[in-house]
């Protein structure tokens, strides 16, 4: 007897590329059921009726999106069985069963194909940084990376690069500057290569102050720093309740809002086009310097982007660079620096700016 068929299921996708999966009921039966399980747990059991023969499952990867935000990646295992008007069986029940990457970003190649050839990261091109920045790379699987370190009297040295964090499904390199510095020469520029994935990055010896410093999470899922150069300004603003209270006007209640403004300083073309995730991003932190290391997000507060503009054009002249604002993300937005008193912004202003 005629089974029920599925299109073919059995690669590896991003969430943002999961194909259309079509179950064709055949004849005799009048109906399907169909059961989705991600990673052996049973989220969806239904019986479907077809239309013209077939049951289309679109957008499965925003069905997916957050059960694989959570560990980057999972098993999607779809089973069918035909069944008849009286629900008894038609055939043979079929199964198919993907892998799921987390991503919300349209990459124009497989899934497979850009996790082995390249960082998690939409960054195409070279990364400017400097001096006391902190850099992280992640990618999927456990290669070995090195790192190539070139000076300005035109040695190079090679580096073993640091695996700070990742699972048995990606890895987490630490690749700050500071760790491929030597005495008596300036660091210009390093590569970092993990099995074929190749990210450099370019030493920008202004070191200029950066303020704010943010981390944010990627379109991969993953978290990445920006250090914007440019124009940083707080603009605080209260609205204030009042009413007459024992005959004197009193002010009941004052909620206040602090709004940042940033500005990125001038980007390379690569890093305008990369920037643009962190005005896509869901999760932002302030990223705070306390005794002249930079922390994590962990120490630092979670903030809310209100208003951004990303314009570039094509002119031959044209510098981009972009501004935003933000808020803190928690009601109080009385902060108190304990560890930087007297400063009037946040711990990313360098001592220039007092």
């Amino acid at each position: 007897m005629e089974a029920v068929s599925l299109t073919s299921f059995n690669s590896i996708y991003f969430t943002s590329d999961v194909p259309d999966v079509i179950v064709s009921v055949p004849s005799g039966a009048v109906k399907s059921r169909v059961v989705m399980s991600c990673d052996g747990n049973d989220f969806f059991d239904e019986v479907l009726w077809p239309i013209n023969g077939a049951i289309t499952f679109q957008d499965l990867g925003q069905l997916m999106e957050p059960l694989a935000q959570a560990s980057l990646r999972v098993s999607l295992a779809i089973r069918a069985q035909a069944l008849d008007a009286n629900d008894g069986s038609v055939g043979s029940p079929v199964s198919s069963t993907s892998t799921i990457l987390f991503s919300r970003a349209d990459v124009g190649i497989s899934a497979a194909e850009f996790y082995t050839n390249n960082y998690l990261s939409i960054l195409q091109g070279d990364k400017v940084t400097a001096h006391g920045r902190l850099e992280y790379l992640w990618y999927y699987g456990q290669d070995e990376a090195t790192v190539s370190a070139i000076y300005d009297d035109g040695t190079s040295r090679s580096f073993t690069a640091l695996r700070s964090g990742g699972t048995s499904v990606y890895s987490q390199l630490d690749v700050s500057p500071d760790y491929y510095e030597v005495e008596g020469k300036q660091l210009v520029a390093y590569t970092v290569t993990a099995g074929s994935r190749v990210q450099r990055f370019v030493m920008d010896l202004n070191q200029p102050d950066c303020a704010p410093i943010l981390e944010f999470y990627n379109s991969f899922g993953v978290w990445e720093l920006i250090y914007c150069t440019g124009t940083h300004k707080v603009s605080p603003d209260y609205k204030r309740s009042s009413a007459r209270i024992g005959g004197k006007l009193r002010n009941y209640k004052i909620e206040e809002t602090r709004t940042f403004k940033a500005d990125t300083g001038i980007l390379t073309t690569a890093m305008a086009n990369w920037a643009d995730d962190l005005f896509r991003s869901d999760k932002v932190y302030v990223v705070n310097v306390v005794n002249g290391q930079i922390t994590s997000r962990d120490g630092g507060k979670e903030i809310v982007l209100s208003d951004s503009k990303s314009e570039r054009t094509n002119d031959d002249d044209d510098m981009p660079r972009f501004t935003f604002s933000y808020q803190y993300a928690q009601r109080i937005h009385n902060v108190v620096q304990m560890n930087r008193v007297g400063r009037i912004f946040d711990n990313t202003f360098d001592h220039t700016f007092n």
